[in-house]
């Protein structure tokens, strides 16, 4: 059936990482990343983008290894210095079963244009199942 283990994080603006981490509970294959966040701009250049990787720190890089998934928003829109308007992002990725294993720690990153201000909801889809709640008490 498989297990969904959900991330959370906001950022300020600027290059910030380890927003948010968690151990890999059992070992098995990471099979999908889904993304949901919101980002306010408020300049014609501000965007945001968040970044799951293996590493504890964000990654630029060509050639990055430690990167599982990528989600960026920003605008394309002329706005003036009294402007605001809201960047959005859901996103599913396929993940070509890449293993984990049990102990193994997953980071969400985030780089984002100054006082650029977002949360994002990540939802990682592994193929292993963890022990489930009875149905009644969910």
């Amino acid at each position: 059936m498989g297990t969904i283990l959900q991330m959370v994080a906001s950022s300020t603006g600027g290059s910030e990482n380890a927003l948010a981490s968690i151990d890999v509970p059992q070992n098995g294959n990471l099979i999908g990343v889904e993304w949901s966040g919101r980002t306010a701009i408020d300049t014609t250049a501000d965007h945001q983008t968040w970044q799951l990787s293996f590493g504890s720190t964000l990654s630029t890089a060509n050639d990055s290894r430690q990167v599982l998934s990528n989600a960026t928003m920003g605008t394309h829109t002329h706005l003036t210095a009294v402007g605001d308007t809201v960047g959005q992002v859901n996103k599913f990725t396929v993940i070509p079963d890449v293993p984990v294993g049990m102990g193994e720690r997953l980071y969400l990153h985030s780089s984002a244009a100054a006082a650029v201000v977002g949360t994002v909801f990540c939802l990682l889809h592994f193929d292993f199942d963890l022990d489930k709640v009875q149905v009644r008490r969910r």
